[in-house]
């Protein structure tokens, strides 16, 4: 039986399973178990009020920096916000999306005043529709103590950006297999009622993200005292000074800060920018873990993930431990990930970027790191060993193949613009009435609702290579590249 076929009766199986949107979907595992896992697939219903949903579509208040850091600053804490403070229903402090409540069901367990709010950028901007949007969730903010599964706070991710709507699963995975810290994920088919407006509305396919944040420190690290970080839009991580007030904006600290952590992080970015060749060879191993970085920018690097640290300088976390007093960068934001930033060309541009000078803009940290002797050859030692052991090409697609598997029938019960993004990119079927990739993203089929996002684009275009191919030129590129054998573009990504 070809593989096409086994597919197609697999999803006609996991439809039947499935049943009503009420109800877990196929493939996920039993209530009790993890929420998290490599192919789970949960039904979820959401319910909001009328007024909940007006609140939760809102741009919210962006408070101005009157801290000092001028117009830059404005403009990204405008553009890309940070989490209000725990217990507050609406923005503050610079956040730019209000918090909301909704009813929540899942896995036969339904919860009242559960805190929601809109997340992202692009993802909002370019959503297929007004209802499909990224979303965060936190069970406890409004019941201290409540838990999904096990678990407090959960990202629902739209993927809008992909047409395959897998990237995110795989990529992480991928991080994780390259022994490196990185949340975990899960997909869940995704329904909404609006009571007078919608009733059960099919959203599709969303991928849950879990939560940076103590509950993952704790099980990463074994303690989640320390400064977390996430930097917006920075070549590198600058050194801005001795007073940390300068740092907040930039950096964007999540929870409470010590004065010590805070004072060692200057400490460090300090370092990057004085020490001599000689003082960073034999200095940096006491601020960083010099393997674990390199693998970082390695396989994002393989992965052409330019929205991201060695590209537009955000999309990450930083943490620094209290203990260990050493830094380590946390991935995030992947959805972009295998060549598919939305400005840097099409993806079959984006596979020939260079994994030997990998960062766009400059970026001292990679620049010294690459430039000194053992770090640099330990570097291509590393991009050796992920193209041989990690970013495998068969072992990719057959990860592939068991993502579609489960995923294939939420994405076709979406619109007939996911499903022919689908067939395209993930089964590589081309179908000639489909017309132009870059059609209108805007999907007729919910012109009728009446709705459309904020700052919505009149055109999205969609990239049209399989992804399978992608991942093949990819690793031959890589290895061409390693060998001398073709000479690589160095990416030059712009903010959107």
């Amino acid at each position: 039986m070809n593989y096409r076929l086994s597919l197609l009766l697999t999803s006609c199986l996991l439809l039947l399973i499935a049943g009503s949107p009420r109800s877990q979907a196929a493939g996920s595992p039993h209530a009790g178990q993890s929420l998290f896992g490599f192919t789970n697939l949960w039904t979820v219903h959401l319910t909001l009020t009328p007024a909940d949903w007006q609140l939760l579509g809102s741009r919210g208040v962006v408070k101005r920096n009157s801290g000092g850091g001028g117009a830059w600053e404005g403009f990204l804490r405008g553009v890309f916000g940070s989490e209000p403070s725990a217990g507050s229903p609406a923005p503050d402090g610079n956040s730019r999306y209000p918090w909301t409540q909704c009813t929540f069901s899942s896995a036969g367990q339904t919860f009242t005043n559960v805190a929601v709010r809109m997340k992202g950028v692009s993802s909002v901007a370019r959503a297929p529709n007004g209802y499909k949007r990224p979303l965060k969730l936190d069970f406890n903010r409004g019941a201290k103590g409540r838990r999904f599964l096990d678990v407090e706070e959960v990202y629902l991710n739209n993927n809008v950006n992909d047409a395959t709507q897998l990237r995110e699963v795989l990529a992480y995975e991928l991080f994780r297999r390259a022994g490196l810290p990185a949340p975990r994920t899960a997909f869940a088919q995704v329904y909404l009622t609006i009571p007078g407006r919608v009733t059960q509305q099919h959203l599709g396919l969303y991928t849950l993200v879990e939560a940076v944040e103590e509950e993952f420190l704790q099980r990463t690290f074994g303690s989640s005292d320390g400064l977390l970080l996430k930097p917006e839009m920075m070549q590198g991580i600058p050194y801005l000074g001795d007073d940390w007030d300068n740092y907040t904006a930039r950096y964007q600290p999540k929870g409470d800060t010590a004065p010590a952590d805070t004072a060692r992080f200057i400490e460090f970015v300090n370092f990057i920018r004085t020490a001599s060749p000689e003082q960073f060879t034999h200095g940096i191993t006491n601020y960083l873990e010099p393997e674990p970085f390199l693998r970082f920018v390695a396989l994002n690097s393989i992965l052409a993930n330019v929205d991201s640290f060695i590209g537009n300088g955000h999309n990450y976390y930083l943490f620094l431990g209290s203990a260990s007093r050493r830094a380590t960068f946390i991935p995030w934001d992947l959805n972009e990930a295998f060549g598919l930033h939305p400005v840097s060309g099409p993806s079959r541009f984006q596979m020939q970027t260079s994994i030997l000078r990998p960062n766009a803009d400059p970026n001292p940290l990679v620049e010294r790191f690459l430039n000194d002797p053992t770090f640099g050859a330990r570097y291509r030692a590393l991009c050796g060993e992920l193209l041989t052991n990690v970013f495998v090409p068969d072992r990719l697609v057959a990860d592939l193949e068991r993502l579609a598997t489960v995923t294939q029938p939420v994405v076709w019960a979406e619109t007939k613009r996911a499903r022919a993004d689908f067939e395209r990119t993930v089964l590589g079927i081309s179908k000639p009435n489909q017309g132009a990739v870059s059609q209108p993203r805007f999907d007729r089929e919910y012109a009728h609702l009446d709705f459309r996002p904020w700052s919505f684009p009149e055109q999205v275009e969609i990239d049209d290579l399989p992804l399978k191919d992608w991942i093949h030129g990819r690793h031959t590129n890589a290895l061409e590249q390693l060998a001398g054998k073709v000479k690589a573009r160095r990416s030059k990504p712009r903010l959107f």
